[in-house]
């Protein structure tokens, strides 16, 4: 099969497995390994940072890569207006501060147009609850260093991917069959999907 070997490009499942290091001081910040890999589909998963796509473009399986990343095309820099102060009502069950809610701990929040997004716990005082919603390696320069596990063409469902509740609506609202009728809550499909 020699020349046939797939290669990263849109549309293309791919997995991945890699060590991420702090290039500064050398600490593991995060690893997945070949049995666990990480995945996306090339040009349509979101969460991939900008360096590392560019960097795997046009590799196939078996494939390894290396590359040191600056902020700007890796977690971004730190951002003082991601430090949010988030009234405690905000955080109360049955009139009791929840129990998850500590500093250090980090919790998923929905923003006001139904996005999740993570923020560890800065500080906690009677009035509000300090957030910190920069991504935990934001600022940092980082060393990725992996190899591609897996190339080939992404199915239907990963081109397409569901919500979390289910719905086969994109994330975009761009859905223009009229498949969307019921009550799952998702803003994008105007109430729901079957």
């Amino acid at each position: 099969m020699g020349n046939n070997k797939e290669i990263i490009d849109d549309g293309k499942f791919v997995a991945f497995a890699y060590t991420l290091k702090d290039a500064d001081t050398g600490e593991i910040l995060f690893e997945a390994k070949p049995s666990a890999p990480d995945v996306m589909v090339y040009g349509v998963s979101q969460e991939v940072i900008p360096g590392l796509l560019a960097t795997i473009k046009g590799l196939g399986k078996g494939d390894r890569f290396s590359v040191t990343l600056p902020p700007e095309v890796a977690f971004g820099q730190r951002n003082d207006e991601y430090i949010q102060q988030v009234p405690t009502e905000a955080f109360m069950r049955d009139g009791k501060m929840a129990v998850e809610v500590k500093e250090g701990s980090v919790l998923d929040m929905m923003t006001n147009t139904g996005d999740i997004i993570s923020g560890r716990v800065v500080k906690m005082t009677p009035e509000f609850v300090e957030m910190d919603f920069n991504h935990p390696f934001a600022g940092k320069t980082v060393d990725f260093d992996g190899e591609i596990v897996e190339v080939r063409d992404a199915t239907d469902e990963e081109l397409h991917p569901k919500h979390a509740c289910g719905c086969g609506c994109s994330h975009h609202g761009d859905n223009k069959d009229g498949e969307c009728g019921g009550s799952c809550g998702c803003n994008d499909c105007e109430g729901g999907c079957r």
